[in-house]
């Protein structure tokens, strides 16, 4: 969550589908048509998907959405938002685990996902006249799914933000808006998985273009429901973990997809369409400045001429591993100016060593597109890899077991083998006959490690309850951090103070048990 904001009550924000008294509107129309004039044609109900993504990803600008946010509210035990001071002072509140519901970029990837799902509502309230458009069924069929899996997504989101949210199955006017409640946790995952039903007529598998999504997209994000469902706060235990395995296996089943031999090879450019990536986000700087990353920038520190947005805990640092996939995820050298000019080797310096005193994310560094100086350059953001249905399928059938079968284990070493094989700590391979327990232990650290800043591992803390466990060391970065100071009400983001203080229900607690 960062950036500049442009905000909107959700009160406001429920009535984009068919208001036009807010400024913001402006800047795309396609959410605010209404069924007397739109979706007539093919191209008009694909300009109406499109502000889907355009919401949830970016906010409709390079300021907002999943694509930057995210960054912020997943750094937990593996990265800090922001140097100390200066105009970061907002991005500190996560860095202690002490968000403020005035928080703005809570408010910033709050109204994100909820403009998605309003442009979702957008689509789905008017389905009886996209039914008359003359187009082929079976694309018509499948857009429509396509809206369904990205309300589906926002709303995930949502809850693994969250927790306990508004559900909107349209887009409501007047003190109805006004008054609307929040759902359960529970609620809101069952009504995604409802959503996901309605998804079906996606392609089974998209083989070029990751920026859409198909059935092994549906079923990663069915298989990760069921991984929240089964975990920390509902503990619905083994059932639900037998169902992520399942869903995971439909993704490894179904042939489409492999792991890339070179995990540096995920993060290119021009292998972006790389059959690893089930479900991505693409910024092409090219095509505007508003859709690149900040990559440019905010993952370089001052030293280079970045921002240094982020960087990297020490104690992050120091774990991980030196295999295959460190250089890709983590960048600890200063090689170049302030100007971008490259420095000889001699002068080449570690960067903890330094002033900086931390490293640096390297995963959307260099994506290209872009000269020095400019802000945004490329973009690649993972959602769905091959290696998530892997690893689900691992930490799930290993705990609907009560350990680990060969297919878990086969999963496990796929990512292991990619690692460590041809590094000096080939033994981090995980050998036959561990426990449960044991097995359990060593996949979760492979997470981390595996999608490091991919805006997974704070979720994977909280819902396997191990956030104090894994910032046992984070007075490193606080000077007498107390981690037992990371209380439950801190595991997910408060309601922006905004739209709490327009409709009182909101603070009120839907389900008391949990």
């Amino acid at each position: 969550m960062k950036k500049n904001i442009i905000t909107l009550a959700l009160s406001s924000l429920i009535l984009l589908g068919f208001s036009t008294s807010c400024s913001f509107l402006e800047e795309d129309l396609s959410t605010q048509l209404t069924p007397d004039n739109y979706f007539k044609t093919q191209e008009e109900f694909e300009a109406a998907i499109t502000p889907i993504y355009s919401y949830i990803f970016k906010n409709n600008s390079r300021f907002g959405g999943l694509g930057t946010y995210g960054y912020t509210v997943n750094a937990g035990d593996q990265a800090l938002t922001s140097p100390r001071g200066l105009n970061k002072q907002r991005m500190l509140e996560f860095d202690n685990f002490n968000v403020s519901n005035q928080n703005p970029d809570v408010e910033g990837l709050w109204y994100a996902l909820y403009r998605g799902v309003s442009a979702a509502n957008n689509v789905l309230e008017n389905l009886d006249r996209i039914a008359t458009i003359p187009m082929d069924d079976q694309l018509r069929k499948s857009y429509i799914s396509e809206v369904y899996f990205l309300r589906a997504f926002a709303y995930y989101n949502l809850a693994i933000y969250w927790k306990e949210v508004p559900i909107m199955t349209k887009n409501l006017n007047g003190q109805e808006a006004v008054n609307v409640k929040k759902s359960s946790m529970e609620d809101v995952f069952t009504f995604v998985l409802s959503d996901l039903e309605k998804a079906g007529d996606l392609p089974e598998s998209q083989n070029v273009d990751k920026s859409r999504p198909n059935l092994d997209a549906v079923r990663l994000l069915k298989s990760y429901v069921y991984l929240n469902m089964a975990g920390y706060p509902l503990e619905k235990g083994v059932e639900y973990y037998q169902k992520a395995a399942d869903q995971a296996k439909l993704v490894i089943e179904s042939g489409s997809h492999f792991l890339e031999t070179s995990y540096a090879d995920l993060w290119r450019y021009d292998n972006r369409f790389s059959k690893e990536h089930i479900f991505a986000f693409y910024g092409d700087f090219s095509s505007g400045r508003n859709y690149g990353s900040y990559g440019n920038k905010s993952f370089r520190g001052t030293e280079e001429g970045g921002w240094k947005d982020f960087v990297v805990t020490n104690e992050f640092y120091r774990n991980f591993p030196k295999d295959n996939r460190i250089k890709s995820c983590i960048y600890d050298t200063i090689m170049y100016d302030k100007k971008g000019k490259a420095l000889a080797e001699e002068n080449w310096s570690a960067a903890i060593e330094g002033k900086e005193l931390h490293t640096w994310i390297g995963k959307y560094r260099d994506i290209g597109g872009a000269n020095w100086n400019e802000a945004t350059s490329n973009a690649i953001y993972p959602i769905f890899r091959y290696a998530d249905a892997l690893l689900v399928f691992a930490e799930a059938s290993n705990k609907a077991n009560g350990g680990p079968s060969a297919e878990a284990y086969s999963a496990l070493h796929q990512i292991q083998d990619r690692a460590y094989l041809g590094t000096d700590i080939e033994d981090h391979i995980l050998a036959a006959g561990a426990d449960e327990a044991t097995f359990d232990q060593v996949v979760l650290q492979e997470r981390a490690w595996e999608f490091a800043f991919e805006n997974k591992t704070w979720n994977d803390n909280v819902r396997r309850e191990r956030v104090i466990e894994t910032n046992m060391n984070h007075d490193d970065e606080e000077v007498g951090f107390d981690p037992n100071s990371i209380t439950e009400s801190r595991y997910y983001a408060p309601v922006p103070e905004r739209e709490s203080s327009l409709n009182p229900n909101l603070n009120i607690d839907p389900d008391p048990e949990h």
